[in-house]
């Protein structure tokens, strides 16, 4: 069984000041979850089973720019580098909720086409073409845990995850669940993979990615394996039950 440790006894330990600390936090999810992996193709895309590292860093970076950035305005790309750095050196652990139902669906669509766009600019419209699409959404029944750290800056971290209101896709809300927050000085869950484990590919940043590497607006390009790595991650669930529309997950 994966090993928590006990609440009580984490919670009223006392922390030494400055020390790096792990943050806990807990979010109710309240819509369906959705988070293409990162080896599907644009038209046939399974999901992750939870947020990876790399969304859930990037949903900081982005609350951090929508509260905060207004204010470096004359300074701006000196503090977000620094900002990101912090946020970059993150070790994120996730505890999936209780029972995790994956729903398979198909969709017609009629969508822009690239090829006929290119090959012929004098159009005057937007070429088009059918086709379909294979797309996972998620049920999420229970809490989902998020630790992270060691970092200094646990208050400004709890301050962002707080904002955050979905991950994945945008509309796959969860909701930040302030009570059940928890600053510790070592991880809150460890998974104790001898019972068994759902692999699942997660994404992160590479340790000396920068800002400009992930930013859009910026000429620098990211590289796999570089600026963004994926690695294996165990998660604690197990398959209890499979047909063509659907996996059912029950986490141990």
């Amino acid at each position: 069984m994966p090993k928590r440790l006990n609440k009580s006894n984490t919670t009223q330990q006392e922390l030494p000041v400055n020390a790096k600390q792990w943050l806990t936090v807990t979010y109710q999810p309240v819509s369906l979850f959705s988070l293409k992996r990162s080896d599907a193709t644009s038209m046939a895309a399974r999901s992750n089973l939870v947020p990876t590292p790399y969304a859930i860093k990037m949903a900081l970076l982005k609350v951090l720019l929508e509260s905060q950035g207004g204010q470096h305005q004359s300074d701006l790309d000196q503090w977000i580098k620094s900002q990101f750095i912090w946020i970059r050196d993150l070790s994120i652990h996730i505890w999936p909720p209780e029972k995790l139902v994956v729903n398979r669906n198909g969709y017609k669509l009629r969508y822009y086409d690239q090829t006929a766009d290119k090959a012929d600019k004098s159009r005057s419209t937007l070429p088009m073409q059918d086709g379909f699409v294979f797309r996972e959404w998620v049920y999420m029944q229970g809490h989902l845990q998020i630790c992270c750290g060691p970092s200094d800056r646990l208050t400004q971290l709890e301050q962002l995850f707080s904002l955050i209101n979905y991950f994945g896709k945008r509309g796959c809300f969860f909701q930040y669940l302030p009570q059940y927050s928890q600053q510790t000085l070592d991880l809150l869950f460890q998974h104790n993979s001898t019972f068994g484990f759902t692999v699942q590919p997660m994404d992160d940043l590479g340790e000396k990615t920068t800002f400009n590497r992930i930013n859009p607006y910026s000429t620098d390009k990211a590289q796999l394996d570089k600026d963004r790595v994926i690695k294996p991650g165990f998660l604690p669930v197990q398959l209890t039950s499979s047909s063509a529309r659907y996996d059912i997950y029950q986490r141990y």
